[in-house]
């Protein structure tokens, strides 16, 4: 099988697998004297707050640590990745809710399905059934991830309904601006409807690597350049403004895929409720 490593983000209590051979559990936690403590003392986290995100706390000067980790907090564990475990072949990202189903995937017709919230369903979805089934579709795929949806707007249109558009104009400049090969695909935003959203897959080292090389310079220039890095004000239906780097991610993701022509196969994603 091949050398693939999944790591999931917690932020809070929530069943998990600890013996899984290649699922790992993380979470952000604090660096200063008060450090804070894993979701639970269940089974090993990997803190994944030092191997990488503390490069950025200076654009959240001013903004308590454990804000700054809310705001960032799932993409620590994506800075973190290939420096957690840095001989894996692949890499997968998820979090303590969502998972990929990829044994008989091709069986299940819906983009998403749900399991009960059990240690069970946890170990089934972590399983090395499930390990070799991504072992497979790897032979001829660069990516998997979680099926495309149909959504009755533009990709643009869809995210300025609930989120500030000041972040996402930003967001497009600085597309362009970390890779002109990507101007020719900017349509992608406006005259496209189907898209993965959720952000749950596995992909090649070389691959992930330049995808979170590209997503951190896009938001550095975001940062360096919007009117407020922590935004408390709610402006839109979005009662946490503060979370649009990771609703901007939920973006980029797909948008790399497209952009770099990748291969791609797409499964269910698994909703634990």
């Amino acid at each position: 099988m091949k050398n693939i490593k999944m790591f999931i983000h917690f932020h809070r209590d929530f069943p998990f697998n600890f013996e899984s051979s290649w699922v790992k559990a993380c979470y952000a936690g604090g660096t200063g004297p008060f450090e804070w403590y894993p979701p639970s003392d269940k089974g090993p986290f990997i803190n994944i707050t030092r191997d990488g995100i503390l490069k950025y706390r200076h654009y959240y000067a001013g903004v308590e640590e454990q804000d700054f980790l809310k705001a960032i907090g799932q993409q620590a564990t994506d800075c973190s990745v290939t420096k957690i475990e840095p001989y894996a072949d692949y890499y997968g990202l998820g979090s303590y809710r969502r998972y990929l189903l990829l044994t008989d995937a091709h069986r299940v017709a819906a983009d998403k399905v749900t399991m009960p919230a059990t240690e069970e369903s946890v170990k089934f979805l972590t399983s090395d059934a499930q390990l070799e089934a991504a072992s497979k579709f790897l032979d001829s795929t660069d990516v998997i991830i979680n099926r495309s949806r149909v959504i009755d707007v533009s990709i643009e249109e869809q995210y300025l309904q609930s989120q500030h558009r000041e972040y996402w104009d930003l967001f497009k400049e600085a597309i362009v601006k970390v890779n002109p090969d990507y101007a020719r695909h900017m349509w992608w935003f406006t005259g496209y409807n189907v898209i993965s959203y959720e952000g749950v897959y596995i992909m090649k080292k070389s691959l992930i690597k330049q995808l979170i090389s590209e997503y951190f310079s896009v938001m550095e220039y975001i940062w360096a350049n919007c009117s407020r890095v922590y935004p408390t004000e709610q402006k839109t239906s979005e009662i946490y403004p503060w979370r649009y780097p990771g609703f901007l991610n939920e973006r980029f993701v797909p948008f790399f895929i497209y952009a770099n022509s990748l291969r791609k196969v797409e499964v269910p994603l698994v909703f634990l409720n």
